[in-house]
């Protein structure tokens, strides 16, 4: 059985879908582009774990996503330089910060 999603429905949707793009686009211009790679490189890491995440063990607490994200990143420094350049200043200043 398919039902037809009505018409002002439709448009109400792509209304609120629309709106969400405008208010993420603004927010993503207002980044500086430090925040701006960050956010690039956390996504797309991010995305990729999300597609080779098995759906049975469940949803890792966010420490333990960050942690692991942060650690793919670093595992390719070229594709993810935001990432890789504050493991660098963490290491020129000694781990310390």
């Amino acid at each position: 059985m398919t039902a037809q999603i009505p018409e002002w429905l439709a448009a109400d949707i792509a209304t609120r879908e629309a709106a969400r793009h405008d208010r993420a686009a603004a927010a993503f211009a207002e980044a500086t582009d430090r925040e701006r790679a960050l956010i690039h490189d956390a996504a797309v890491m991010g995305y990729v774990q999300g597609l080779i995440r098995s759906r049975e063990e469940g949803a890792p607490k966010d420490s333990q996503v960050i942690a692991l994200v942060i650690q793919e990143c670093l595992a390719f420094p070229d594709l993810y330089p935001a990432v890789a350049a504050l493991a660098e200043a963490a290491e020129q200043q000694g781990g310390a910060r």
